[in-house]
């Protein structure tokens, strides 16, 4: 059994390990640790949630603390550690465990309270700060002040006498220490031994208690014990770790990770263990220093941004904070929106030509209208690309304010969508465009300025248009612009022909002959304009300048 239980704690910390190094296929494992797997059987999808935490109670009740010695790392590391430093020899474990005294047990006891308060209030944040896993992960990834609280807690095992935070503090281990007490099949004592626990009575034996009797415990043993508590809360408080730093823009609200739906689950569910952030390959991702949430992660636009083709955090996440999401899902979530500040922007600060935002925008939400960024809201993804290449310093003039809920836009089918646009059109709208099954963009206006507005603001390539009146003018501009497919109400042949010769899918309600001028006296005039011309660089220059004299 001994032998059995050595290899499955190599087995489970070496994945946990392995995990944090990035290392694919792994981290799926870590969803079997016991407070992320807690927290999503609070807030279960299915009752697959439930499974795990009831088998760790069922295998506690046969066996024991099973899970302590096997399946939780930082556990593991210092029983490595203690078995180095301090072997045992001729004796089994069993035969040398003290009973709890009564400032241990107050401390684990308060400490339990404390966890069990955080839980029910949501503050997965602080559930973090005292739960195993998660200092065992945030240690890893070197995450201050963290890494000196795991360097504090296998000094304790090293110098000290035996597991000082499995038996103290770790609210799991008393979780499961309370149940291991009805255990059927747990370790005990030889035949031989009559438990009169006389050999803790040695005076050779340093740790031996004057007073086994922990029935009652005095206001005295209730104070030491709160007094240890905020001993250790007093390294694990973020106080080593900067208030702010530089080109960091303070956020209305902060941006969680790509799945992490809605900010008050994720507060609940997200213990901070620092897995998504060991493998973020943009290293996009970091510690929250704020109070409420601290420890827990958001993204950081320094040095990178959230590409809109990665799903790994969700795929990586053990508690459910941050749901799995598959690719075509992941192009439509947006988890906040931009904002540009005008006084910070080089463009004014420094007057110099910077379209460093536009070009980058995965999604086209950026846009220069006469000398200033605009922002399109319903289309910005809050990617954080136009932060992370800002130029401006000491703080960047383009930040992103994330969403308390993040809104998923599920894509419709082609016929379904080319409904919804007419819809749009039949209400006033002169033009809609579409990309990846969603309305990107709609305009009003006359003739084909609304067009060449969107062929301005790259809104054209790789998309869906449906236009009022589609001629040979505006069939120009949506080839320029690389559109995907063109619906029209009305079409004319010529621009039918024209949109099919350059590999546009042309659709229409109504074909006619010629489109003709608003008073429908004659042959619209921007048609005349390209009647004689076939290259459509040509015929969208002279579209512009007729536009610019009219």
């Amino acid at each position: 059994m001994r032998l059995f239980k050595l290899i499955l704690a190599v087995l489970f910390t070496s994945i946990a390990i392995l995990s944090f190094l990035g290392v694919a296929g792994l981290a799926a494992f870590l969803s079997f640790q016991f407070t992320p797997a807690l927290l999503k059987a609070l807030a279960p999808n299915s009752a697959v949630d439930f499974v795990f935490i009831a088998v760790v109670v069922l295998v506690t009740i046969l066996f024991g603390r099973i899970y302590c010695e096997v399946m939780c790392p930082l556990g593991v590391l210092q029983s490595l550690v203690n078995k180095i430093f301090h072997p045992k020899t001729h004796v089994r474990r069993v035969c040398t465990k003290l009973p709890f005294t009564k400032t241990q047990l107050c401390i684990k006891l308060l400490v339990l309270a404390v966890f069990v308060t955080f839980i029910s209030l949501g503050l997965g944040a602080w559930v973090g700060l005292i739960e195993p896993y998660a200092i065992f992960g945030k240690a890893l990834t070197l995450s201050w002040p963290f890494a000196i609280v795991a360097i504090l807690i296998m000094g304790a095992a090293l110098f000290g006498k035996g597991r000082i935070w499995c038996c103290y503090i770790c609210p799991v281990g008393t979780i499961l220490g309370f149940i291991s007490k009805i255990s059927i099949f747990k370790d005990k004592p030889g035949a031989g031994c009559s438990n009169c626990k006389a050999c803790f009575a040695q005076p050779s034996c340093p740790s031996a208690p004057s007073n086994n009797d922990s029935s009652s415990i005095t206001r005295r043993d209730a104070i030491m014990g709160a007094a240890a508590v905020a001993a250790v809360e007093k390294t694990t408080d973020g106080g080593f770790a900067p208030i702010s730093l530089p080109g960091v823009p303070k956020r209305p609200q902060s941006v969680l990770p790509p799945g992490a739906i809605k900010r008050s689950d994720f507060r609940l569910k997200c213990v901070g263990c620092q897995l998504c952030v060991a493998n973020c390959p943009e290293h996009a991702l970091k510690s929250s220093l704020s109070l409420k949430d601290f420890g827990q992660v958001e993204l950081d636009f320094r040095h990178g941004y959230c590409r809109l083709a990665c799903t790994k955090c969700g795929s990586v996440c053990p508690s459910g904070a941050i749901k799995p999401l598959t690719e075509e899902m992941r192009l439509h979530v947006h988890m906040g929106h931009a904002i540009w500040k005008k006084d910070l922007c080089v463009r004014n600060t420094n007057k110099e030509n910077c379209t460093a935002c536009i070009r980058r925008c995965p999604v086209g939400a950026l846009h220069l209208v006469e000398g200033a960024i605009v922002i399109d809201k319903a289309a910005c993804v809050g990617c954080g690309a136009c932060e992370h290449v800002c130029p401006s310093r000491p703080m960047p003039a383009v930040f992103v304010k994330g969403f308390d809920v993040q809104r998923v836009v599920t894509p419709i089918g082609e016929a379904d969508l080319a409904a919804e646009m007419l819809k749009l059109i039949d209400s006033g709208e002169s033009i809609v465009v579409a990309k990846h099954g969603v309305i990107i963009a709609r305009a009003k206006g006359e003739g084909i300025s609304p067009a060449i507005d969107m062929l301005d603001a790259a809104k054209l390539s790789g998309a869906i248009v449906f236009d009022r009146i589609v001629g040979r003018a505006a069939a120009a501009i949506f080839v320029s612009g690389g559109a995907k497919s063109v619906y029209a109400k009305v079409m004319s042949k010529s621009a039918k022909e024209f949109l099919e010769a350059n590999k546009v899918a042309a659709s229409h309600l109504e074909l006619v002959e010629k489109i003709q001028n608003r008073v429908r006296n004659g042959v619209c005039p921007m048609e005349k304009t390209v009647e004689n011309l076939d290259k459509v660089d040509e015929m969208v220059e002279s579209l512009r300048k007729k536009l610019i004299k009219k």
